[in-house]
């Protein structure tokens, strides 16, 4: 069960998440608006009056903007798709999340519940007595462990792996 100082960690997490997600959306429209009344001053001679009996800053404005907001599409595509930036960003985010290390998401969680586990309890069945069947034995209740708990505990996880574990909460997010 989360305690209620979880709930509220939780609750001002996700509001700091909502707010970071539209925050970089915010600031590139504003950003994209600024410029747009910045630059169209300069470009205003370029346009009649009036462009099919429409004020001119009425088109020029927009252009403008749809045009400074297709660069800047343009050019976060490159960074993303052509010189891979975000890659980096996405693996740091993965590692400092403690969560995402150590906890199952539901789709891991009906992946081992419903196929890792009946496959190991049948080759267990399958093998003879001895070392095998005994480490097989091992395995299969360490990952009934991991089911029911909601979590892979540190104690399992490889030598190399330990440092990314940062969270000293033992239950399920």
């Amino acid at each position: 069960m989360i305690d209620k100082e979880e709930k509220i960690r939780s609750f001002i997490n996700m509001q700091y998440v909502k707010m970071k997600s539209m925050a970089a959306v915010g600031s590139l429209l504003l950003l994209t608006i600024n410029l747009s009344f910045t630059i169209y001053p300069y470009l205003e001679h370029r346009f009649s009056s009036h462009i099919f009996g429409i004020p001119r800053t009425w088109i020029g404005v927009p252009l403008v903007f749809l045009t400074i907001l297709l660069i800047i599409w343009i050019g976060a595509h490159i960074y993303i798709k052509k010189l891979e930036m975000y890659r980096t960003e996405k693996k740091a985010e993965m590692v400092l999340n403690p969560y995402a290390i150590y906890a199952f998401t539901p789709f891991q969680e009906m992946w081992f519940a419903h196929i890792y586990k009946p496959m190991m309890n049948s080759i267990e069945k399958l093998l003879p007595e001895g070392k095998e069947k005994e480490e097989m034995k091992k395995e299969c209740n360490m990952v009934n462990d991991w089911i029911e708990s909601g979590i892979i505990p540190k104690k399992d996880f490889p030598k190399y792996l330990k440092p990314y574990y940062i969270t000293k909460k033992k239950k399920r997010v």
